[in-house]
């Protein structure tokens, strides 16, 4: 995807950073949802033998908390490609970039594994002996389109940023433009500009 077909560089800059913030906000979604459910003793440290199980979900913040992180690092980075310019946007689109990587990289291993592994280590820390055959939920899909926006934004980013438009030019443009117009209108009043009026207000 080029600036030109997003028609220019500020539709560009604002289109990534739409569809950066959608994914980040995406993945913290599907991190939050229900990824699987497991058959557990209705007691910790009690064996599945006794009969006595209850289901329990799981989120996809329960079995990858460092994974689901990621969902807070690409809204984060956002919000620090709008503050920052040049090689310092590209920096950043970078970490947002593996920030993506690896909220999806994590869903794909979860579908691929069901999951089995991590329920059985999560389970371990809440006291859980033992676990039967677990079923997962698509709900994993979310996280991974959400995964995917935020790595097509970003390596965007990567591509084009230097380029886009950076948080405060206009206003500093605007600020010097108003400084110059206050020192001639001090001009036309017959005054030096140079002189501060307000250190020297010259006699009374």
């Amino acid at each position: 995807m080029t600036d030109s077909a997003a028609g220019g560089p500020r539709r560009a800059y604002l289109t990534a950073l739409l569809l950066l913030a959608a994914g980040g906000v995406l993945v913290l979604v599907g991190y939050g949802l229900v990824w699987v459910t497991a058959e557990v003793p209705l007691l910790p440290g009690a064996d599945l033998a006794d009969g006595t199980t209850r289901v329990q979900g799981f989120t996809g913040r329960d079995l990858y908390p460092g994974a689901a992180a990621t969902g807070w690092l690409a809204l984060a980075s956002a919000g620090a490609i709008i503050a920052t310019r040049s090689w310092g946007r590209t920096a950043v689109a970078v970490i947002g970039l593996v920030a993506g990587l690896t909220g999806g990289s994590v869903a794909v291993v979860f579908a691929a594994t069901s999951g089995a592994d991590a329920v059985a280590s999560v389970a371990a820390d809440l006291g859980v002996a033992a676990t039967v055959p677990t079923t997962a939920s698509p709900n994993w899909l979310v996280a991974l389109v959400g995964a995917v926006a935020v790595v097509v934004a970003t390596l965007w980013a990567v591509v084009r940023g230097r380029r886009w438009p950076a948080m405060g030019r206009r206003y500093e443009r605007a600020g010097r433009g108003a400084a110059r117009a206050s020192a001639w209108d001090v001009l036309d009043q017959g005054e030096d500009p140079t002189i501060d009026r307000e250190a020297d207000p010259g006699p009374p």
